[in-house]
């Protein structure tokens, strides 16, 4: 004759798995999360940034970044507009990689 499990185990065992349900799943989230976080590239600062650092970013080359940088110091990011060579559409691609600190100049000037 089979053993019959009592209703209260059979719920006790239900509301466990539950819990740990939630558990595993919050830890997942909160890892990916972390995983997003850490894959945000820092940002460059187009005033303080070396040669090699500008041209990391999309559609500049050597050229155009001798340009920025004999163009520094930048107040905004969108005063990048003013080399020649960076567009509208180029400085909106640029956007999020790209910073100016205010008061900070170029190390290649000191």
């Amino acid at each position: 004759m089979p053993h019959e499990v009592p209703w209260w185990w059979q719920a006790l065992s239900f509301l466990v798995f539950a819990v740990v349900s939630v558990i595993v799943c919050n830890e997942s989230a909160v890892q990916h999360r972390r995983s997003v976080e850490l894959a945000v590239p820092a940002r460059i600062d187009i005033n303080f940034g070396s040669q090699e650092q500008l041209e990391s970013l999309p559609g500049i080359g050597p050229v155009l970044a001798r340009a920025i940088i004999a163009a520094r110091p930048f107040a905004s990011a969108e005063e990048l507009a003013r080399v020649r060579g960076v567009g509208l559409k180029l400085l909106e691609k640029l956007r999020p990689l790209i910073q100016a600190a205010p008061g900070r100049r170029t190390a290649d000037t000191w």
